[in-house]
């Protein structure tokens, strides 16, 4: 098929590229000592479906999760180069939204895969620092609790968020959605995989690429609604919520994430 033979030679071609970082065997999985953590960390991993040591990125965060569980939160942004777009190659599942590329200039991302750690580490290509950033950033007190909750019907996901703050906070409000247990083409380490799982994909902002101004002033807890169309390509079993607050100064100051499926808000047709 004409299809696969451009499929491959572009994916092979991108094994060359020298932007897309190997991961250390010995750095991928260090579990460090437990620490009590004071907020919740936001993880942006930039990685693209041609970057061949980027399933490294993936398995190191996985490891994260399962370390930190709901203290970390990951989100997938499919950027530059190496990723592909929604409509980019016909019979592939492309998981590269234009706002990936946005965000992975904002942050100077040069080499894939890349972190930047709560907005506030810059891009992080050497994956043996993310778990100390993230460590880090997780004894950082916070002055900010967010409640995040949602629904999903056949065509919209409706979002709350209640943010409850302890001090005056002036910033943004971003909210994206996110989809994970999508089977794609993924390189990894070499190898072509049709049927790779990606998980944390980031698929829409719900209220603009950088989010909406927002003045919180201390104890009192404003309430917030949104909602989403759902896209055709997304299965909405699969979707979470993640929402932030951010500033230049501090970075992100909190994070929630809120999963539709595990949290049984999915509401069923009539």
């Amino acid at each position: 098929m004409k299809f696969n033979r451009i499929f491959i030679a572009l994916a092979l071609a991108s094994v060359s590229f020298t932007a897309c970082d190997e991961v250390d065997e010995a750095d991928r999985f260090k579990e460090l000592e437990k620490i009590e953590s004071k907020r919740t960390v936001l993880l942006e991993d930039f990685t693209g479906q041609l970057c061949t040591n980027c399933p490294d990125g993936h398995r190191l965060i996985a490891s994260l999760q399962e370390q930190y569980g709901e203290n970390i939160i990951a989100v997938g942004i499919h950027a530059g180069v190496f990723g592909i777009g929604e409509n980019q190659l016909e019979g592939a599942v492309g998981l590269m939204q234009p706002e990936g590329n946005e965000y992975a200039e904002k942050w100077g991302v040069e080499a894939y895969p890349s972190a930047v750690i709560d907005r506030c580490s810059g891009a992080i290509k050497t994956t043996s620092d993310w778990s100390k950033v993230v460590r880090d950033e997780m004894t950082k007190p916070t002055d900010l609790n967010i409640e995040l909750s949602a629904t999903a019907d056949d065509k919209t996901i409706t979002i709350t968020t209640k943010l409850q703050p302890t001090s005056d906070i002036n910033g943004k409000l971003q909210l994206w959605i996110t989809e994970s247990n999508i089977k794609s083409f993924q390189i990894d380490n070499g190898s072509n995989l049709m049927d790779y799982v990606h998980n944390h994909v980031y698929r829409a902002s719900v209220n603009g690429t950088w989010g909406e101004d927002i003045s919180l002033n201390s104890n009192i807890f404003p309430e917030l609604t949104h909602s989403i169309a759902i896209k055709d390509n997304w299965n909405k079993e699969n979707l979470a919520v993640v929402a932030f607050v951010y500033n230049d100064k501090e970075g992100v100051v909190q994070a929630a994430e809120y999963k539709l499926q595990e949290n049984n808000n999915i509401l069923k047709s009539k």
